[in-house]
């Protein structure tokens, strides 16, 4: 076993000795002289719980493509952790041939965050330990510790069963890292608030190799030999974890989230053409109506999705179909607050009594795999205005328009003060985290025509809100910044000098990941002290 090792490593070193690797930055990659020897990484191998892929290995492919296969890379190593001390030993082994790092859970990545060529990505899919608290002091329905590697679906499953529920996403398959981590918008936010509201607590791995479990009380420090802990009430990382992005302060291995009591739900689902054979645009008035009351008096027990889907020839330049949830039944004040839109347009709904949220999201369906470039808004009732219509009529007349998914926001998040968590605060005062995107394709080589259609398309979108959302962005922002964060940048930054000084952890358009020499750099006097 130990001799088809080597031979693997040596053939993949040869793989990556490209002027490009070595000029992207100061990491060490394959075929450089700094690389682990082959008999160095057969420790990764013989210490990891869990299993250790290079690409030659059968089950590469497997564990390492990419949702979104259009940002599909190549990493030299997958370490497929099983536990915290895989997490800690992989993290310690890459610091020290100072390899690129890459987190990664389910592979959900619009932009490529999660993988990179020739790094060692540790990949926590396996990690899904769940770990239910029905009467605990910390919330009045309980709690659920969940390792960073379980699905959504999963999760619902097993809330279901305690007749609870969680704060997630509709999209099955994504694991809850990067979306608690990135803010967390859901078909019950409305209700129940953002991920990062309903978060109580984290366990991380430090840059360093430490572990550390923090809460709003503060960072308690846990030896994992001896089970020692030190505890510092400075708690700026569970403030920045709260939305400030993954793969960048330290690695997430476990959530702690608030539960919540099921309720029976109503589903409403809507739809009607966005033009009608005379080309008038018949869509408008119906989203107007249903706009202003979202914007004004809709109950935060109502939520779910917007949704524009682009035809495909005329006169069927689109439809328009709303995807709502009341966490309640028919008979409920909160409930009737739909009524003035169904009163116009009731005869374009479907309603249908469901007896838990599972039942309601269990529908929900997401691709396995696809090629996509998407860009984000986070729309204002400000930005509800003519020109907002004006704008999706016409990018819908645009032949690689694929359509819009706006997720309702709102309701109770705006009862979460802005600073309190590190998202953009107009996620508080939004009505929809509209997120569209441009067709679909499937061939490779129709890349960089598909991708210039987004580039040309994001600013047009963007423009119809104020901000956008971490986990759902176009690469193309010249303002990533404030758009993702709004003005809590700088209070990220420097967090994450504190807490990853030599800048180990870096991604696309992540805190800090525009600066070289973190160290060295002025991020003016509020750094925090931690240990």
């Amino acid at each position: 076993m130990h001799h088809s090792v080597i031979r693997t490593l040596n053939v993949l070193c040869l793989l990556f000795v490209t002027s490009q690797a070595q000029e992207c930055d100061n990491h060490c990659y394959p075929g450089q002289s700094c690389w682990p020897s082959p008999e160095e990484a057969l420790a990764l191998y013989k210490n990891i719980d869990g299993d250790v892929y290079s690409m030659y290995d059968e089950k590469y492919r497997a564990v390492n493509v990419m949702v979104n296969t259009r940002v599909q890379r190549l990493p030299a190593l997958i370490v497929m952790a099983k536990n915290v001390d895989d997490v800690i030993y992989a993290l310690n082994f890459a610091n020290k041939f100072n390899m690129k790092i890459t987190v990664r859970s389910s592979g959900h990545d619009y932009i490529g965050r999660s993988t990179w060529d020739g790094s060692l990505t540790i990949n926590l899919f396996n990690m899904k330990g769940l770990d239910f608290d029905l009467s605990s002091n910390l919330h009045p329905a309980g709690t659920v510790k969940a390792e960073s590697g379980n699905s959504w679906l999963r999760v619902y499953n097993e809330t279901n069963k305690v007749g609870r529920v969680i704060v997630g996403g509709s999209a099955h398959t994504v694991s809850m890292g990067g979306y608690t981590l990135g803010g967390g918008h859901s078909p019950i936010g409305r209700k129940f608030g953002m991920a990062v509201d309903n978060l109580l607590e984290v366990d991380m791995v430090t840059t360093n190799g430490s572990f550390v479990r923090a809460n709003e009380n503060g960072t308690t420090f846990i030896d994992r030999k001896t089970g020692q802990e030190t505890h510092s009430p400075n708690a700026d990382i569970f403030w920045a974890l709260r939305g400030g992005g993954g793969s960048t302060y330290g690695i997430v291995t476990a959530f702690t989230y608030k539960l919540h009591y099921d309720s029976e739900m109503v589903k409403l689902t809507c739809a009607i053409p966005y033009f009608d054979y005379k080309y008038t645009p018949i869509g408008r008035p119906f989203l107007q109506q249903f706009n202003n009351l979202l914007a004004t008096n809709l109950a935060p027990e109502w939520g779910g999705y917007e949704i524009i889907v682009k035809g495909a020839t005329p006169p069927n330049h689109g439809t328009i179909i709303l995807v709502l949830n009341h966490f309640g039944g028919m008979d409920t004040p909160s409930y009737r607050t739909i009524q003035p839109f169904l009163t116009a347009y009731g005869f374009l709904c479907k309603k249908e009594n469901m007896t838990n949220f599972l039942e309601y999201e269990i529908t929900a369906h997401d691709d396995l795999y696809y090629r996509t470039y998407i860009f984000n808004a986070l729309v204002q009732p400000q930005n509800l205005d003519n020109g907002f219509y004006t704008e999706i009529e016409s990018l819908l007349n645009e032949k690689e328009f694929g359509g819009c998914t706006g997720t309702l926001i709102g309701g109770n998040m705006m009862n979460n003060p802005a600073d309190n968590t590190a998202v953009n605060p107009n996620f508080r005062s939004g009505v929809m985290s509209l997120s569209c995107g441009v067709n679909a394709w499937g061939d490779p080589r129709q890349d960089r025509t598909m991708v210039a259609f987004g580039e040309q398309m994001t600013p047009r979108v963007v423009k119809l809100g104020k901000g956008v959302y971490f986990n759902e962005p176009s690469a193309l922002l010249d303002d990533w910044k404030t758009q993702y964060w709004g003005g809590h940048y700088d209070r990220l930054l420097s967090i994450k000098k504190a807490w990853d000084p030599d800048n180990i952890l870096t991604c696309f358009h992540c805190v800090g990941s525009d600066i070289k020499d973190l160290k060295n750099t002025d991020v003016g006097s509020n750094v925090p002290i931690i240990g």
